[in-house]
């Protein structure tokens, strides 16, 4: 489903993804730990090209995402075809990021009725199942500011879902919550996983990395430096800076 290749990308003279190779096949669920500032929130920006690359390539079924190629040459997509690429991949992100005008229901409809076209009735329909799904079908008429963060961030969640994505793309979700609220987040998105939903799940809780993933991607320094099944990632890393990271934040 998403294949990286060669993947470079600077701010300025600041190299902050070196050569990145990653393939995600469909119902994956890879989760990206590493200290901060090694490129992994980064990583997934360019992913759905809410940042641009400068070296590489990121293909989603086979399409190069941000950019079109026409006789051997590369140039920018247009705005339509990443569009149209970037709502098959749900985005969470750690601030929320929700309309506080809004009620949670206009919120998860806003995205189908305004970019898809759904019709208002079926937009309403659907969004009530998902917030049934994340357990908020009581908060549908309230706005965000009357929400805990672990409410508003599972609001989130249904509201990526509601474009029926392909690819759900978390950036460190429970990052800016209080920790009594974490499990109730971590709560939905294992039930993601255990639905199938394809995953790349950028991460400090490491408990939840290595019990859901099928695959642990290390990064340091703007590299992969390991990635692997979370048994052996966890368990006997092969890399000396992985086993130091990991001795620091599992103890």
């Amino acid at each position: 489903m998403l294949d990286i290749e060669n993947l470079g990308k600077s701010y300025g003279s600041l190299e902050v993804l070196k050569d990145i190779n990653l393939r995600v096949h469909a119902g994956d669920v890879v989760a990206i730990i590493g200290p901060s500032g090694s490129g992994k929130s980064t990583l997934l920006k360019c992913i759905n090209f809410l940042e641009n690359y400068d070296q590489g390539a990121v293909r989603f079924d086979g399409q190069l995402v941000g950019y079109a190629e026409r006789d051997g040459k590369r140039a920018p997509a247009s705005e339509r075809s990443v569009n149209q690429l970037r709502s098959q991949m749900g985005m969470v992100f750690q601030n929320f990021n929700l309309f506080p005008h809004m009620t949670i229901l206009e919120n998860v409809i806003e995205g189908p009725t305004q970019v898809l076209r759904v019709p208002r009735d079926e937009a309403v329909r659907h969004a009530e199942t998902l917030l049934a799904r994340v357990g908020l079908a009581e908060k549908r008429d309230v706005k965000p500011t009357r929400l805990s963060g672990g409410q508003q961030q599972r609001a989130a969640i249904a509201r990526a879902l509601a474009m029926k994505p392909r690819l759900m793309l978390f950036d460190e979700p429970t990052s800016a919550l209080d920790p009594e609220l974490v499990g109730e987040v971590l709560s939905a998105m294992r039930q993601l996983a255990q639905e199938g939903m394809t995953m790349v799940i950028v991460t400090h809780e490491m408990g939840f990395a290595r019990d859901v993933a099928n695959r642990v991607v290390f990064m340091e320094g703007g590299y992969i430096v390991e990635e692997g099944p979370p048994d052996q990632v966890f368990s006997s890393p092969s890399n000396a800076r992985t086993r130091e990271f990991l001795s620091r934040v599992l103890n």
